[in-house]
């Protein structure tokens, strides 16, 4: 089947000479692996400065019944943010998504939702000037919505204590990394309604949320594991 989607590129592994593997993250189709054939001259049809990370590209594609590898015949990027590369703080919170998306998104369904809220957060953090450093942190809350697993907001006098298996607040206190404690829990509790785009936290307390967010993933998503880029947005984000 022959189908035009447009997609995030994930990664792109080269596979011989001309030839690449692309891992993309489509509109319609989910996640999909490609083979391309893509050169650096100029006249190349496909040139490899198109199969970047992170470019989102208008893709023509060859689907193969029962197969787990399709073919890209043709490719244009439509929004490279190159702004987002002049930047280290911006430049470092989208590796941190590009790592997280990489370990999150993993089946081949329609996400339409998905992905425009993906392509929001990176169209706002190339576009902003100021009040972009929490982003992080919302994009890991509205991701764990659109992938089915958020956090309730149930936090009330007597469930103060936050469960991370069951991903809502009761009575009972469980140790890290089970649960919170009493006022990490009141904090994360006030994070589950804030606008992130506003809301200023400390350097301890945003290190914190970025640990309990990871670690809530880490609950409920086979194999996410422990994550490189989160190391690099702490020390950016150092103050």
């Amino acid at each position: 089947m022959r189908i035009s989607e447009k997609a995030l590129v994930l990664q792109s592994i080269k596979h011989g000479d001309k030839k690449y593997i692309l891992k993309l993250f489509s509109q319609h189709h989910g996640m999909l692996t490609a083979a391309v054939n893509a050169g650096q001259s100029k006249t190349s049809k496909i040139r490899t400065s198109m199969l970047l990370h992170l470019n989102f590209v208008e893709a023509e594609l060859i689907l193969k019944e029962n197969k787990d590898i399709h073919l890209v015949t043709e490719l244009t990027v439509y929004k490279a943010h190159s702004d987002i590369h002049q930047h280290m703080a911006k430049l470092s919170l989208a590796q941190f998504m590009h790592e997280v998306m990489l370990k999150t998104l993993k089946d081949q369904h329609g996400h339409v939702e998905l992905f425009k809220f993906i392509e929001g957060c990176f169209d706002f953090l190339n576009d902003a000037k100021e009040g972009y450093s929490n982003l992080h942190l919302y994009f890991l809350l509205e991701l764990s919505k659109h992938l089915g697993f958020e956090p309730q907001n149930n936090f009330t006098e007597t469930d103060v204590f936050f469960d991370v298996r069951e991903g809502r607040f009761n009575e009972i206190a469980m140790v890290w990394p089970f649960g919170l404690s009493k006022e990490e829990s009141a904090l994360f509790s006030e994070v589950l309604k804030c606008d992130f785009f506003v809301v200023r936290f400390s350097r301890d307390e945003k290190h914190l949320l970025l640990d309990v967010f990871l670690n809530y993933f880490a609950f409920h998503i086979p194999g996410f594991g422990i994550l490189k880029s989160p190391e690099v947005l702490k020390e950016v984000f150092n103050d």
